[in-house]
């Protein structure tokens, strides 16, 4: 079974982030587990708005997506909520991180949220994801004095912290991430979804896939 199934997925938003109308339509595809899947297009090509619908960030007008073996289609909005949490970590334009929190306790914020852990297994979860994204030693630091490379790398580590299966990222800035995200995907056997510039992602990706009014053109 595929980690994510789409058929015929389209998805139409007016005023999409206050740049026109944007649109998805009659996409399929499957993506697999431990694959880095690389979307690229124009602005406005849909790319983005197609990452945030197989994210559950949006939801499809028509169309079926089957997420880690759940057909998300007919989950209530509170359903919808908690499974997204719980399956998927996300990397925006921004990294979104609290600028008076140290590095640990922003990592940390989803394990409680999303996970209701304890203490001690939320510092050990932490301390492995600092280490992996190259920051163990800026545990303690308040993440609004870091540099911005260091910021994204903060942002990645929170995003993976809770041991989600799928990591959408749309068009982060940073491409220093992308190989800490190729090895994540191979080390945590999850679906990589990236958005961002051709150039930068090709590299890393197991395939391209070009996007276009909406439209998919390299699959």
């Amino acid at each position: 079974m595929s980690a994510i199934a789409c058929k015929n997925l389209t998805c139409v938003k007016p005023d999409w982030n206050n740049g026109g109308t944007g649109r998805v339509v009659d996409f399929s595809d499957t993506f697999e587990a431990g694959e880095f899947i690389g979307f690229c297009g124009e602005d406005g090509s849909g790319k983005g708005l197609l990452l945030n619908v197989i994210g559950l960030l949006e939801k499809a007008d028509s169309g079926q997506l089957v997420l880690l073996g759940h057909d998300v289609g007919d989950f209530s909005e509170e359903d919808t909520a908690t499974f997204r949490n719980e399956a998927c970590g996300f990397l925006f334009s921004h990294p979104c991180l609290l600028p008076s929190f140290t590095v640990a306790e922003n990592v940390a914020m989803p394990l409680f949220r999303i996970c209701g852990g304890g203490a001690a297994e939320a510092r050990k979860r932490t301390r492995e994801v600092l280490e992996f994204a190259g920051i163990g030693d800026f545990e303690t630091a308040r993440t609004g004095k870091l540099d911005p490379i260091l910021r994204w790398r903060a942002a990645l580590a929170r995003a993976l912290v809770h041991d989600p299966r799928v990591l959408i990222a749309i068009s982060p800035p940073d491409p220093d991430l992308l190989p800490l995200a190729k090895l994540a995907a191979a080390n945590y056997h999850l679906t990589v979804l990236w958005a961002g510039c051709r150039e930068d992602v090709t590299p890393y990706a197991d395939r391209m896939i070009e996007m276009k009014d909406g439209h998919a053109i390299g699959q």
